[in-house]
């Protein structure tokens, strides 16, 4: 086994969380070790975000000729070439990793690859493709991800049964899909699935879709889901699945009754674990809660010099916040004495049809904490660029505090959405009050103008 090789920085994963910790520290002047089992960009650049993301915009386009008509254009029938649009993912896919990996070697960060495993006194044993070797570094950096779950009695098979991975790279469209679990991405799979000609379902176990989001909010997109024909079905767990004549079957169960729901493809969608499994965590001393690592404010383990990022700690498990907890804990590392992350003002975007995009506390979460808050709405119906684009569904819903108009959440939904959160998460980074907010001038006419709507609502209802 080779000597061991010193760096400042040893960081176990290379998606957002990683590569953007390695990043920052490199930036930074310290030397940087960045150990990766699979492809550069993690889950998100490779069988997430990026890939999903390209398949949705293929989808508004098949949206595209409805639209159109209310302007006065025909654009005739969209078609989608199935095969075509999977050669453009990969593509893109190709064309992002390929920046990341030109980014950091600019910066002179090593990529080594292979599994990592981390032992006593700052080593980390790499086994991969060329042997195995050993690393010391002063502090190390778990940034592992997460692996898609199922359900118990749920196998996914890849075939019948299939993740979001496989359903990035179905070699033809189904028919017909059920998909168990109406988050973000079992929502933004529905949307893009029924744009694309197929029989969608859409299950799930708790009392409406997108159950980290307003509920207000998520109703409108169950409702124009269903408006485009996917069947919705909520407070409703699955109880089983079979195989019937060729065809996946459902045991569903609603309000004390079983209905079978058959599909020619079920896309198991309910969340995902961390992975942290073989990393030599609990030999070291690591508290863990149960899959993740347990850390301080600052992304600390228990254990001196390990950190830990993204999905494999117990924070929103999102790209852009594992890229924030990386490039925090590289300036600690750095000893630039970062500010602390606000998670409150980190926001969430699912990209249906129409989008939803949320920062902050949500109306139910406020009055949960006492808070006395005031709740104003802008729909889109009253926005004049929505009108102009042909769209008006949706709103922006504003919660703030009374008395002095600090906001405390702001909920999207509509076109745009989740390119518009990010004004109201920098109003949330900032502190801001709904005066501030609307004093602010915002270009005529935009969709924005229904953020200002809003914040001047809430200015004046706060002070009654």
């Amino acid at each position: 086994m080779a000597a061991a090789i010193p760096y400042d920085l040893a960081i176990i994963g290379a998606g957002p969380g990683g590569y953007s910790c390695a990043l920052r520290a490199a930036q930074h002047g310290l030397r940087v070790a960045l150990i990766e089992r699979d492809k550069i960009g993690g889950v998100c650049l490779n069988r997430g975000c990026v890939p999903t993301k390209v398949m949705l915009e293929a989808a508004a386009l098949m949206r595209a000729p409805s639209r159109a008509r209310l302007s006065a254009v025909s654009l005739g029938d969209a078609r989608l070439d199935y095969p075509g649009l999977l050669r453009h993912q990969d593509e893109v896919v190709r064309w992002l990793a390929t920046g990341v990996e030109a980014d950091l070697f600019r910066r002179q960060v090593e990529i080594l690859r292979g599994n990592a495993r981390l032992a006593p006194d700052g080593m980390v044993a790499i086994e991969g493709e060329d042997g195995k070797k050993v690393i010391r570094a002063s502090s190390r950096v778990i940034a592992t991800g997460s692996s898609e779950r199922s359900l118990p009695g749920i196998t996914i098979d890849g075939e019948t049964v299939i993740g979001s991975t496989e359903a990035l790279h179905l070699p033809q469209l189904p028919r017909s899909i059920a998909i168990i679990g109406a988050g973000a991405v079992g929502t933004e799979f529905a949307s893009m699935f029924v744009d694309f000609g197929c029989e969608v379902t859409l299950i799930e176990a708790l009392p409406h879709i997108l159950p980290l989001e307003d509920e207000e909010c998520a109703a409108i997109v169950a409702e124009a889901l269903q408006k485009r024909g996917v069947k919705v079905h909520v407070a409703t767990p699955v109880r089983g699945l079979a195989l019937k004549d060729g065809m996946a079957a459902l045991t569903c169960e609603s309000e004390g009754r079983s209905f079978e729901v058959r599909a020619e493809k079920v896309l198991v969608a309910v969340g995902r674990r961390a992975n942290t499994a073989g990393l030599g965590l609990e030999a070291l001393g690591v508290k863990m809660q149960r899959d993740q690592v347990v850390v301080d404010e600052d992304l600390r383990a228990n254990v001196p010099g390990i950190y830990a990022v993204g999905d494999c700690i117990p924070t929103l498990a999102l790209a852009h916040v594992a890229a924030a907890e990386g490039k925090h804990v590289a300036d600690l590392v750095a000893g630039k004495a970062p500010r602390r992350l606000r998670y409150q003002a980190m926001p969430k975007a699912t990209y249906c049809e129409p989008e939803l995009a949320s920062v902050g506390l949500t109306e139910a979460q406020a009055r949960e904490q006492g808070l006395d808050v005031v709740v104003v709405r802008s729909p889109l119906r009253q926005n004049g660029k929505a009108a102009i684009y042909g769209d008006t569904t949706g709103m922006v819903k504003m919660v703030a505090q009374r008395g002095n108009g600090r906001l405390l959440g702001v909920h999207m939904v509509g076109h745009g959405a989740t390119e518009l959160i990010a004004e109201a998460a920098l109003a949330l980074q900032l502190e801001a009050t709904a005066r501030e907010l609307a004093e602010t001038v915002h270009a005529h006419p935009t969709i924005s103008e229904s953020m200002l709507s809003a914040a001047e609502d809430a200015w004046f209802a706060s002070l009654g």
